[in-house]
Protein backbone atom coordinates (compact mmCIF):
# COMPACT_ATOMS: atom_id res chain seq x y z
CA UNK A 1 0.00 0.00 0.00
CA UNK A 2 1.06 3.48 -0.74
CA UNK A 3 2.13 5.66 1.94
CA UNK A 4 0.88 9.19 2.43
CA UNK A 5 3.82 11.25 1.73
CA UNK A 6 3.71 14.05 4.27
CA UNK A 7 5.24 17.83 3.38
CA UNK A 8 8.33 18.33 5.73
CA UNK A 9 9.86 21.38 3.62
CA UNK A 10 8.74 24.67 5.68
CA UNK A 11 9.10 26.89 2.62
CA UNK A 12 6.02 24.95 1.18
CA UNK A 13 4.32 26.03 4.12
CA UNK A 14 2.12 29.15 3.75
CA UNK A 15 1.85 31.33 7.27
CA UNK A 16 -1.15 33.03 8.02
CA UNK A 17 -1.74 37.00 6.74
CA UNK A 18 -1.19 39.27 9.94
CA UNK A 19 -3.98 40.94 11.23
CA UNK A 20 -4.44 44.88 10.77
CA UNK A 21 -3.75 46.83 13.82
CA UNK A 22 -6.57 48.17 15.84
CA UNK A 23 -7.44 51.81 17.16
CA UNK A 24 -8.06 53.56 13.88
CA UNK A 25 -10.31 56.58 14.38
CA UNK A 26 -11.29 57.18 10.87
CA UNK A 27 -12.19 54.03 8.61
CA UNK A 28 -11.85 54.87 4.59
CA UNK A 29 -14.39 53.54 2.44
CA UNK A 30 -12.94 50.33 0.67
CA UNK A 31 -13.70 50.72 -3.23
CA UNK A 32 -12.78 47.83 -5.91
CA UNK A 33 -9.78 49.91 -7.23
CA UNK A 34 -8.53 49.59 -3.69
CA UNK A 35 -8.49 46.06 -3.36
CA UNK A 36 -7.01 45.77 -6.64
CA UNK A 37 -4.38 48.58 -6.09
CA UNK A 38 -3.75 46.64 -3.09
CA UNK A 39 -3.67 43.05 -4.44
CA UNK A 40 -1.05 44.06 -6.93
CA UNK A 41 1.19 45.37 -4.35
CA UNK A 42 1.11 42.27 -2.47
CA UNK A 43 1.86 40.61 -5.03
CA UNK A 44 4.49 42.12 -6.85
CA UNK A 45 6.14 44.65 -4.31
CA UNK A 46 4.84 42.36 -1.07
CA UNK A 47 4.65 43.59 2.57
CA UNK A 48 7.15 43.74 5.44
CA UNK A 49 5.16 41.19 6.79
CA UNK A 50 3.67 38.93 3.65
CA UNK A 51 4.69 35.42 3.70
CA UNK A 52 7.13 34.39 0.75
CA UNK A 53 5.78 33.14 -2.15
CA UNK A 54 5.76 29.39 -2.53
CA UNK A 55 7.97 27.19 -4.52
CA UNK A 56 7.43 23.96 -5.43
CA UNK A 57 9.84 21.74 -4.71
CA UNK A 58 10.14 18.57 -6.30
CA UNK A 59 8.98 15.46 -5.44
CA UNK A 60 11.58 12.32 -5.34
CA UNK A 61 10.79 9.62 -7.84
CA UNK A 62 9.18 6.74 -6.30
CA UNK A 63 10.09 3.62 -6.87
CA UNK A 64 7.21 0.98 -8.25
CA UNK A 65 6.72 -2.22 -6.56
CA UNK A 66 6.17 -4.95 -8.32
CA UNK A 67 2.61 -5.88 -7.96
CA UNK A 68 1.90 -9.91 -7.55
CA UNK A 69 -2.03 -9.01 -8.64
CA UNK A 70 -3.32 -10.78 -11.27
CA UNK A 71 -5.17 -10.02 -13.94
CA UNK A 72 -8.51 -11.88 -13.23
CA UNK A 73 -9.52 -14.07 -10.41
CA UNK A 74 -8.19 -17.02 -10.62
CA UNK A 75 -11.32 -18.66 -8.52
CA UNK A 76 -14.65 -19.48 -9.64
CA UNK A 77 -17.62 -17.65 -8.85
CA UNK A 78 -20.62 -19.45 -8.16
CA UNK A 79 -24.11 -18.01 -9.12
CA UNK A 80 -26.42 -17.51 -6.20
CA UNK A 81 -29.14 -20.06 -7.20
CA UNK A 82 -26.02 -22.50 -8.00
CA UNK A 83 -25.57 -25.68 -6.24
CA UNK A 84 -22.10 -27.30 -5.46
CA UNK A 85 -22.03 -30.46 -6.88
CA UNK A 86 -19.62 -32.75 -5.11
CA UNK A 87 -18.03 -36.21 -5.36
CA UNK A 88 -18.96 -38.10 -2.94
CA UNK A 89 -17.39 -41.68 -1.47
CA UNK A 90 -19.08 -44.93 -2.44
CA UNK A 91 -21.46 -46.44 0.38
CA UNK A 92 -20.00 -48.85 2.82
CA UNK A 93 -21.04 -51.63 4.68
CA UNK A 94 -20.91 -52.15 8.63
CA UNK A 95 -17.23 -53.57 8.55
CA UNK A 96 -16.29 -50.28 6.13
CA UNK A 97 -16.13 -52.30 2.95
CA UNK A 98 -17.22 -51.40 -0.40
CA UNK A 99 -18.83 -53.66 -2.71
CA UNK A 100 -17.48 -53.79 -6.15
CA UNK A 101 -19.59 -53.95 -9.32
CA UNK A 102 -16.17 -54.26 -11.19
CA UNK A 103 -13.95 -57.64 -10.99
CA UNK A 104 -10.85 -55.43 -11.73
CA UNK A 105 -11.70 -52.84 -8.46
CA UNK A 106 -11.55 -56.33 -6.57
CA UNK A 107 -8.26 -57.48 -7.90
CA UNK A 108 -7.03 -53.61 -6.72
CA UNK A 109 -8.34 -54.35 -3.57
CA UNK A 110 -6.56 -57.80 -3.17
CA UNK A 111 -3.38 -55.88 -4.37
CA UNK A 112 -3.73 -53.51 -1.72
CA UNK A 113 -4.90 -55.54 1.42
CA UNK A 114 -1.91 -58.20 0.12
CA UNK A 115 0.44 -55.03 0.27
CA UNK A 116 -0.48 -53.49 3.66
CA UNK A 117 -0.72 -57.07 5.56
CA UNK A 118 3.11 -57.17 4.42
CA UNK A 119 4.00 -53.51 5.71
CA UNK A 120 2.34 -54.29 9.33
CA UNK A 121 3.94 -57.60 9.24
CA UNK A 122 7.60 -56.02 8.57
CA UNK A 123 6.61 -53.34 11.10
CA UNK A 124 5.82 -55.40 14.17
CA UNK A 125 9.04 -57.68 13.26
CA UNK A 126 10.97 -54.18 13.61
CA UNK A 127 9.17 -53.17 16.99
CA UNK A 128 9.73 -57.20 18.40
CA UNK A 129 13.24 -57.07 17.13
CA UNK A 130 14.05 -53.25 18.78
CA UNK A 131 12.16 -53.97 22.13
CA UNK A 132 13.78 -57.76 22.33
CA UNK A 133 17.27 -56.39 21.88
CA UNK A 134 16.77 -54.00 24.30
CA UNK A 135 15.22 -56.65 27.02
CA UNK A 136 18.50 -58.78 26.08
CA UNK A 137 21.05 -56.45 26.59
CA UNK A 138 19.23 -55.71 30.31
CA UNK A 139 19.74 -59.00 30.60
CA UNK A 140 22.47 -59.25 29.99
CA UNK A 141 23.98 -56.35 32.15
CA UNK A 142 21.75 -56.86 35.14
CA UNK A 143 22.09 -60.81 35.68
CA UNK A 144 25.91 -60.59 36.01
CA UNK A 145 25.65 -57.20 37.62
CA UNK A 146 23.49 -59.45 40.44
CA UNK A 147 24.58 -62.86 40.43
CA UNK A 148 28.41 -62.62 40.42
CA UNK A 149 30.51 -61.80 43.42
CA UNK A 150 32.91 -59.40 42.33
CA UNK A 151 31.35 -58.50 38.96
CA UNK A 152 33.83 -55.80 37.89
CA UNK A 153 33.15 -54.30 34.69
CA UNK A 154 31.72 -57.99 32.90
CA UNK A 155 27.99 -56.52 32.99
CA UNK A 156 29.39 -53.59 31.13
CA UNK A 157 31.32 -55.26 28.93
CA UNK A 158 28.69 -57.79 27.94
CA UNK A 159 25.79 -54.96 28.00
CA UNK A 160 28.11 -53.23 25.55
CA UNK A 161 28.48 -56.23 23.58
CA UNK A 162 24.69 -56.97 23.49
CA UNK A 163 23.99 -53.41 22.25
CA UNK A 164 26.24 -53.43 19.69
CA UNK A 165 24.73 -56.53 18.27
CA UNK A 166 20.99 -55.60 19.02
CA UNK A 167 21.94 -52.31 16.58
CA UNK A 168 23.52 -54.48 13.78
CA UNK A 169 20.44 -56.74 13.36
CA UNK A 170 18.09 -53.61 13.33
CA UNK A 171 20.14 -52.24 10.44
CA UNK A 172 20.49 -55.58 9.07
CA UNK A 173 16.83 -55.96 9.25
CA UNK A 174 16.05 -52.49 7.98
CA UNK A 175 17.55 -53.15 4.83
CA UNK A 176 15.87 -56.46 3.96
CA UNK A 177 12.53 -55.20 5.08
CA UNK A 178 13.19 -52.19 3.21
CA UNK A 179 13.63 -54.18 -0.51
CA UNK A 180 11.03 -56.13 0.38
CA UNK A 181 8.83 -53.57 0.92
CA UNK A 182 9.74 -51.57 -2.26
CA UNK A 183 9.04 -54.69 -4.15
CA UNK A 184 5.76 -54.88 -2.88
CA UNK A 185 5.03 -51.55 -3.34
CA UNK A 186 6.08 -51.52 -7.23
CA UNK A 187 4.03 -55.38 -7.29
CA UNK A 188 1.04 -52.96 -5.98
CA UNK A 189 1.42 -49.96 -8.23
CA UNK A 190 1.76 -52.03 -10.97
CA UNK A 191 -1.59 -54.18 -10.00
CA UNK A 192 -3.35 -51.06 -9.47
CA UNK A 193 -2.85 -48.86 -12.90
CA UNK A 194 -2.80 -52.04 -15.11
CA UNK A 195 -6.80 -52.81 -13.74
CA UNK A 196 -7.22 -48.76 -13.58
CA UNK A 197 -5.85 -48.37 -17.48
CA UNK A 198 -8.08 -51.35 -18.92
CA UNK A 199 -11.09 -50.00 -16.93
CA UNK A 200 -10.33 -46.49 -17.87
CA UNK A 201 -10.09 -46.98 -21.56
CA UNK A 202 -12.87 -49.77 -21.77
CA UNK A 203 -15.47 -48.98 -24.65
CA UNK A 204 -13.54 -46.19 -25.70
CA UNK A 205 -12.33 -46.10 -29.44
CA UNK A 206 -8.77 -46.50 -28.21
CA UNK A 207 -6.00 -48.11 -30.28
CA UNK A 208 -2.31 -48.39 -30.34
CA UNK A 209 -2.09 -48.46 -26.56
CA UNK A 210 1.63 -48.32 -25.15
CA UNK A 211 3.34 -47.58 -22.48
CA UNK A 212 2.84 -48.64 -18.13
CA UNK A 213 3.16 -47.73 -14.89
CA UNK A 214 6.91 -47.15 -14.67
CA UNK A 215 7.19 -45.20 -18.45
CA UNK A 216 7.53 -41.13 -17.98
CA UNK A 217 7.76 -38.12 -19.72
CA UNK A 218 10.02 -35.70 -20.18
CA UNK A 219 10.96 -32.33 -19.13
CA UNK A 220 10.59 -30.36 -22.53
CA UNK A 221 6.93 -32.83 -23.18
CA UNK A 222 5.45 -30.66 -19.88
CA UNK A 223 7.34 -27.48 -20.15
CA UNK A 224 6.41 -26.89 -24.27
CA UNK A 225 2.74 -26.20 -23.46
CA UNK A 226 3.86 -23.36 -21.71
CA UNK A 227 1.46 -23.31 -18.74
CA UNK A 228 4.20 -23.57 -15.66
CA UNK A 229 6.86 -21.37 -16.45
CA UNK A 230 8.09 -18.69 -14.68
CA UNK A 231 6.00 -16.00 -14.07
CA UNK A 232 6.10 -13.66 -10.57
CA UNK A 233 5.32 -16.98 -8.13
CA UNK A 234 8.56 -18.74 -9.06
CA UNK A 235 11.56 -19.22 -11.71
CA UNK A 236 11.74 -21.90 -13.60
CA UNK A 237 10.04 -25.19 -13.29
CA UNK A 238 12.52 -27.24 -11.21
CA UNK A 239 11.36 -30.80 -10.66
CA UNK A 240 8.91 -32.80 -13.08
CA UNK A 241 7.83 -36.41 -11.89
CA UNK A 242 5.67 -38.62 -13.65
CA UNK A 243 4.20 -42.09 -14.12
CA UNK A 244 2.07 -44.18 -16.45
CA UNK A 245 2.75 -42.57 -19.36
CA UNK A 246 0.56 -43.78 -22.02
CA UNK A 247 0.61 -43.55 -25.57
CA UNK A 248 -2.89 -43.86 -27.62
CA UNK A 249 -5.22 -43.32 -30.80
CA UNK A 250 -8.30 -42.01 -30.02
CA UNK A 251 -10.88 -42.40 -33.01
CA UNK A 252 -7.65 -41.88 -35.21
CA UNK A 253 -6.28 -38.77 -33.24
CA UNK A 254 -2.81 -39.02 -31.68
CA UNK A 255 -2.96 -38.75 -27.79
CA UNK A 256 -0.62 -38.75 -24.79
CA UNK A 257 -1.73 -39.20 -21.04
CA UNK A 258 -0.06 -39.59 -17.80
CA UNK A 259 0.24 -38.31 -14.28
CA UNK A 260 2.33 -35.71 -13.44
CA UNK A 261 3.56 -33.82 -10.47
CA UNK A 262 5.74 -30.45 -11.00
CA UNK A 263 7.27 -28.14 -8.19
CA UNK A 264 8.97 -25.08 -8.79
CA UNK A 265 12.02 -23.10 -6.87
CA UNK A 266 10.76 -19.82 -4.81
CA UNK A 267 13.10 -17.94 -2.19
CA UNK A 268 11.11 -19.66 0.51
CA UNK A 269 11.51 -23.39 -0.79
CA UNK A 270 9.30 -25.34 -3.16
CA UNK A 271 5.73 -24.88 -4.67
CA UNK A 272 3.80 -27.00 -6.03
CA UNK A 273 2.08 -26.03 -9.51
CA UNK A 274 0.62 -28.78 -10.61
CA UNK A 275 -0.30 -32.69 -9.83
CA UNK A 276 -2.90 -34.47 -12.25
CA UNK A 277 -3.68 -35.93 -15.56
CA UNK A 278 -1.64 -34.82 -18.78
CA UNK A 279 -3.20 -35.08 -22.07
CA UNK A 280 -1.77 -34.19 -25.07
CA UNK A 281 -3.95 -34.16 -27.72
CA UNK A 282 -3.46 -33.82 -31.88
CA UNK A 283 -5.47 -30.51 -33.16
CA UNK A 284 -5.33 -29.33 -36.89
CA UNK A 285 -5.24 -25.73 -35.61
CA UNK A 286 -2.88 -22.86 -37.20
CA UNK A 287 -2.27 -20.85 -33.99
CA UNK A 288 -0.50 -17.34 -34.28
CA UNK A 289 2.66 -16.62 -32.34
CA UNK A 290 1.40 -15.78 -28.75
CA UNK A 291 -0.51 -19.07 -27.92
CA UNK A 292 -3.87 -19.40 -27.03
CA UNK A 293 -4.88 -20.48 -23.31
CA UNK A 294 -8.28 -20.98 -21.30
CA UNK A 295 -7.86 -21.55 -17.95
CA UNK A 296 -11.16 -23.02 -16.20
CA UNK A 297 -11.07 -21.52 -12.61
CA UNK A 298 -11.54 -24.04 -9.30
CA UNK A 299 -12.18 -23.81 -5.92
CA UNK A 300 -9.54 -22.79 -3.05
CA UNK A 301 -7.26 -26.16 -3.66
CA UNK A 302 -6.60 -24.73 -7.37
CA UNK A 303 -3.16 -24.98 -8.69
CA UNK A 304 -3.86 -21.92 -11.00
CA UNK A 305 -1.18 -21.88 -14.51
CA UNK A 306 1.56 -19.44 -14.67
CA UNK A 307 0.21 -17.32 -17.41
CA UNK A 308 -2.33 -15.77 -14.76
CA UNK A 309 0.66 -14.28 -13.04
CA UNK A 310 2.55 -12.97 -16.35
CA UNK A 311 3.29 -9.26 -16.96
CA UNK A 312 3.29 -10.03 -20.58
CA UNK A 313 0.12 -11.85 -20.97
CA UNK A 314 -3.31 -10.31 -20.89
CA UNK A 315 -6.91 -11.82 -20.83
CA UNK A 316 -8.50 -11.18 -24.02
CA UNK A 317 -11.74 -12.62 -22.59
CA UNK A 318 -12.68 -13.18 -18.77
CA UNK A 319 -16.18 -15.22 -16.92
CA UNK A 320 -16.81 -16.37 -13.69
CA UNK A 321 -15.91 -19.83 -14.51
CA UNK A 322 -13.26 -19.45 -17.14
CA UNK A 323 -10.82 -17.09 -18.66
CA UNK A 324 -8.35 -16.93 -22.26
CA UNK A 325 -5.24 -15.27 -22.18
CA UNK A 326 -3.10 -14.82 -25.29
CA UNK A 327 -2.53 -13.48 -29.01
CA UNK A 328 -6.05 -11.97 -29.56
CA UNK A 329 -5.84 -13.06 -32.91
CA UNK A 330 -6.24 -16.93 -31.94
CA UNK A 331 -9.61 -15.98 -30.37
CA UNK A 332 -11.33 -16.72 -33.56
CA UNK A 333 -10.00 -20.23 -32.96
CA UNK A 334 -12.43 -20.68 -30.05
CA UNK A 335 -16.08 -22.09 -31.98
CA UNK A 336 -19.54 -21.72 -30.21
CA UNK A 337 -19.43 -25.17 -29.58
CA UNK A 338 -15.89 -25.20 -27.95
CA UNK A 339 -16.82 -22.90 -25.45
CA UNK A 340 -20.44 -24.57 -24.92
CA UNK A 341 -18.48 -27.60 -24.32
CA UNK A 342 -15.94 -25.95 -21.44
CA UNK A 343 -19.12 -24.05 -20.03
CA UNK A 344 -20.25 -27.59 -19.21
CA UNK A 345 -16.90 -29.13 -18.06
CA UNK A 346 -17.67 -28.49 -13.70
CA UNK A 347 -14.57 -28.14 -11.46
CA UNK A 348 -15.31 -29.71 -7.79
CA UNK A 349 -13.67 -31.64 -5.46
CA UNK A 350 -12.31 -34.05 -7.58
CA UNK A 351 -11.60 -31.99 -10.99
CA UNK A 352 -9.86 -28.69 -8.97
CA UNK A 353 -9.23 -27.11 -12.21
CA UNK A 354 -8.08 -27.64 -16.21
CA UNK A 355 -5.95 -25.51 -17.70
CA UNK A 356 -5.66 -25.60 -21.50
CA UNK A 357 -2.42 -24.54 -24.45
CA UNK A 358 -3.29 -24.83 -27.69
CA UNK A 359 -0.27 -25.08 -30.19
CA UNK A 360 -0.03 -25.69 -33.75
CA UNK A 361 -0.52 -29.37 -33.99
CA UNK A 362 -1.13 -30.13 -30.26
CA UNK A 363 -3.31 -28.95 -27.75
CA UNK A 364 -1.90 -29.48 -23.62
CA UNK A 365 -4.83 -30.10 -21.49
CA UNK A 366 -3.19 -30.14 -17.58
CA UNK A 367 -6.15 -31.53 -15.50
CA UNK A 368 -5.92 -30.83 -11.67
CA UNK A 369 -6.83 -33.92 -9.80
CA UNK A 370 -7.14 -34.08 -6.00
CA UNK A 371 -5.41 -36.98 -4.01
CA UNK A 372 -8.27 -38.92 -3.93
CA UNK A 373 -7.97 -39.70 -7.20
CA UNK A 374 -4.23 -39.87 -7.67
CA UNK A 375 -2.95 -41.45 -4.89
CA UNK A 376 -2.93 -45.36 -4.65
CA UNK A 377 -4.53 -46.24 -0.95
CA UNK A 378 -3.01 -48.22 1.23
CA UNK A 379 -4.40 -47.91 4.63
CA UNK A 380 -7.91 -47.46 3.07
CA UNK A 381 -9.93 -49.22 0.95
CA UNK A 382 -10.20 -49.06 -2.66
CA UNK A 383 -12.86 -46.40 -3.67
CA UNK A 384 -13.79 -46.91 -7.71
CA UNK A 385 -15.81 -43.92 -7.31
CA UNK A 386 -13.03 -41.27 -8.05
CA UNK A 387 -12.21 -43.65 -11.35
CA UNK A 388 -15.30 -43.76 -12.59
CA UNK A 389 -16.04 -40.12 -12.82
CA UNK A 390 -13.03 -39.22 -14.08
CA UNK A 391 -13.67 -41.56 -16.67
CA UNK A 392 -16.38 -39.72 -18.02
CA UNK A 393 -14.33 -36.54 -17.95
CA UNK A 394 -11.39 -38.01 -19.71
CA UNK A 395 -14.39 -39.20 -22.26
CA UNK A 396 -16.15 -35.49 -22.18
CA UNK A 397 -12.49 -33.80 -22.86
CA UNK A 398 -11.22 -36.61 -25.74
CA UNK A 399 -14.40 -35.94 -27.53
CA UNK A 400 -14.25 -32.04 -27.12
CA UNK A 401 -10.46 -32.07 -28.14
CA UNK A 402 -11.75 -34.41 -31.60
CA UNK A 403 -13.22 -30.93 -32.73
CA UNK A 404 -10.30 -29.05 -32.45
Amino acid sequence: MEEEIKNDNPATEVEPTPSSEAGTEKTTPVTSEAVEAASEAYDENGFTDAPKPVVEQPKPEEKAEESTEVAVDPHKVKDEDEKEELVKPSERDANGNIAYADERFQTIEKARKKHLKLVKKLSYIKVAITFGGLAIVLCGWLIPAFTMKEPGRIPTYIGLALAVLTVVAICVYGILSKKKQVKSTEEYLASYFKECDEYLFEGLPITNLQGGMKEKITDDEFNGSDLYGPCSKHEEVSNIGSRDSLTFDYDGMKCALADVGAEARTPKGFLTVFIGKYLRTENHLSVDEGGLFVYIKGGPRSTPPSFLFQKDMEPIEDTKKYCIFGKKSNKKLLTKEFRQAIKNIHTDNLLIDLAISFKSGKTYWAMGYEDTLMVAPVDKPFDPIYLTKYKEQLHSILELAKTL
